[in-house]
């Protein structure tokens, strides 16, 4: 599902190798190396048959999580990424999570309708790599 080219077109790069993916697992599962945030990350499994199709991450600082999502290009367009990021968004927002943010390409209209689905907005504001940044707050 990662080795699909047209999944880079956003982000840039490459399709990760078999060892790149394993030491990016490895860290994952270590955890952040800072004691002021936690990482959490979710496979995406369809419900029939269980084949991952994606995954939903969360960087979490406090009260803020930095959030991400990603579809294999075959099962884009099938509301998976909403429904994954949504319940990614509940379980934060249930364990003290007050801001989301998400760092969208421009360009890349989907990522924005996932984000506009889960209420964000853009905030007019962009990163070092000229990702639009968008921003949600929620009321406690």
């Amino acid at each position: 599902m990662l080795g699909d080219d047209r999944l880079y077109v956003f982000t840039g790069g490459k399709p990760p190798s078999l060892a790149e993916l394993e030491n990016r697992y490895l860290a994952q599962a270590a955890g952040s190396p800072s004691d002021a945030e936690t990482w959490h990350n979710w496979i995406i499994r369809l419900v029939e048959g269980g084949n991952a199709v994606g995954y939903v991450q969360a960087t979490v600082s406090g009260e803020e999580s930095d959030i991400a999502w990603l579809v294999g290009v075959d099962w884009q367009g099938h509301g998976i990424a909403s429904e994954a990021a949504a319940a990614m968004v509940e379980w934060l927002v249930a364990n003290g999570t007050r801001r989301l943010i998400a760092h969208i390409h421009p360009d890349h209209a989907a990522s924005g309708k996932v984000a506009a689905a889960l209420g964000m907005l853009p905030t007019g504001a962009t990163d070092a790599e000229g990702e639009a940044i968008w921003e949600l707050r929620i009321q406690p």
